[in-house]
């Protein structure tokens, strides 16, 4: 997260979009009722406390060179345990929610929801958490979402096009990898495909746009735009 933040800080941009599972309310999980030990010493404070934290180092360092840079956060499958968990004590509502706690308003942060009907898009692409699931989750996005598309639910970077003749034009869905640790407890020791990653996009004026996913390996990546090497054990 260091060598991102200093990339993200020598740079001009025009939108930060966060792609959700900002927050990971282990601590309220359904699959952690009744295994008190699992969320020992996790609360719904330490979530927000962090999260307030990572916000403020992010829009610091996407606003240092644009003071004007839009920030969208999307609601992650894991930051929407809080929704469910005041579906199910109701009297806490306007308290414990995203919006309030992580004050997105004050910050002039957009935020997304996990369900909205509409997916948050800048001229031909779109963004969301993430819907599907499998092997080849980057072919399901494509097809059923019939534009391109992308997400983070998977944490993995996955691509896939589907070209359609005659009309110069290709549908493709990507996931984006991650910026989590790899060992989260959950995972319970098994192998995973995820990646520690980021991605940069440039859009002309017609909505067309080019993308460049970076992998991240031992803490250091190359940033697309300076040139320069960015390594998190060296910050």
């Amino acid at each position: 997260m260091k060598a991102v933040e200093a990339y993200m800080a020598d740079e001009t941009w025009d939108v930060y979009l966060n792609l959700g599972d900002l927050m990971d309310f282990n601590c309220i999980a359904r699959f952690n009722d009744g295994l008190p030990r699992k969320k020992r010493g996790e609360t719904l404070r330490k979530d927000y406390d962090y999260a307030n934290k990572f916000l403020d180092r992010h829009l610091a360092a996407v606003r240092k060179n644009n003071p004007k840079c839009r920030a969208v956060l999307q609601e992650g499958n894991h930051d929407e345990r809080i929704e469910r968990y005041v579906d199910k004590y109701p009297e806490l509502e306007g308290k414990v929610e995203v919006g309030p706690s992580l004050n997105l308003g004050g910050r002039g942060v957009e935020w997304v929801r996990y369900n909205a009907d509409k997916t948050f898009h800048i001229g031909k692409a779109y963004f969301h958490h993430g819907l599907y699931l499998g092997q080849y989750h980057a072919a399901k996005h494509a097809r059923e979402f019939g534009v391109c598309n992308f997400y983070g639910n998977t944490h993995d970077v996955q691509e896939h096009a589907i070209s359609r003749k005659g009309d110069n034009s290709t549908i493709k869905a990507k996931s984006l990898g991650c910026m989590c640790r790899y060992g989260q407890n959950y995972i319970v020791g098994k192998p995973t495909k995820w990646q520690q990653a980021l991605t940069v996009f440039w859009f002309y004026p017609d909505g067309y746009f080019q993308d460049v996913t970076v992998p991240i390996f031992k803490h250091r990546f190359v940033g697309p735009t300076t040139g320069k090497v960015y390594d998190g054990r060296k910050l």
